[in-house]
């Protein structure tokens, strides 16, 4: 039995064994689960009074049906969370992300499109006009001026001078559209001085440009296969996680 606390939650995380064999859950019911898919130990959140012993034989006969007749405590873990920060400039797509996140307390949404320089800006989608829905993953930079189904006036900044007073940058995961290459480049002082883990998606004629900024900074390139990372390579089309060298 593991005790696992985060922030001022507490949960039990409990490994049923037998004959060398691991009861595991397999998560496939709960909607918007952040688990969907995976097999988890069985375990859960206290409950008011209760103490770990009791939280962890409520669960596993809440879980699985069984009682506990035997169990051992192995651990306690403590998850510190620091601070994160979610750039997103379209107001809708803003306001829907600011519902997804309503219980993550660390988590700041700051109202910006990332580039070069710091200006206003007209964003634009045109996936209205082609599918009949509001798309959020077609939004772009209006700098023609060309008539699109739906504009928003934004901010641009410049990342590296947005996030230049961090004091520590452990990860980034980027996934705008096409506009990665550009933001990279232009965070390049801070990918430098902090060597952050990035998780990025990318493809098309972008793809080896941002092989080529991460490899020349000294970063490894891998993707997922089957939950475990393996080594990029030149014909996989999978989001990349750029892990830094020693």
């Amino acid at each position: 039995m593991v005790i696992q606390q985060k922030g001022s939650n507490l949960t039990t995380l409990c490994y049923i064994e037998q004959g060398g064999r691991y009861l595991m859950l397999h998560r496939v019911k709960k909607e918007n689960d952040i688990n969907k898919d995976k097999w988890i130990g069985v375990g859960g959140h206290f409950e008011a009074g209760e103490s770990p012993e009791e939280c962890v034989l409520r669960e596993v006969k809440e879980e699985t049906g069984y009682t506990l007749t035997s169990y051992r405590f192995r651990g306690l873990i403590t998850f510190v969370c620091g601070e994160e920060y979610a750039v997103e400039p379209v107001a809708p797509i803003r306001k829907v992300l600011s519902r997804n996140l309503r219980r993550c307390a660390n988590t700041e949404i700051l109202p910006y499109a990332l580039g070069t320089e710091s200006k206003p800006i007209v964003m634009a989608n045109d996936s209205a006009r082609e599918t009949g829905y509001f798309g959020t993953g077609q939004n772009f930079v209006n700098d023609a001026g060309g008539k699109a189904d739906v504009e928003f006036t934004a901010q641009m900044r410049r990342g590296s001078e947005l996030f230049g007073k961090l004091e520590r940058l452990d990860f980034i995961k980027c996934d705008i559209e096409g506009y990665e290459v550009i933001v990279m480049r232009e965070m390049r002082p801070l990918l430098e001085r902090h060597r952050p883990t990035v998780l990025i998606e990318t493809g098309g004629e972008n793809r080896p440009q941002i092989v080529a900024l991460f490899t020349g900074l000294g970063y490894t390139g891998y993707t997922l296969d089957r939950g475990r990372e393996i080594p990029l390579t030149d014909d996989s089309s999978k989001d990349i996680i750029f892990r830094p060298g020693n």
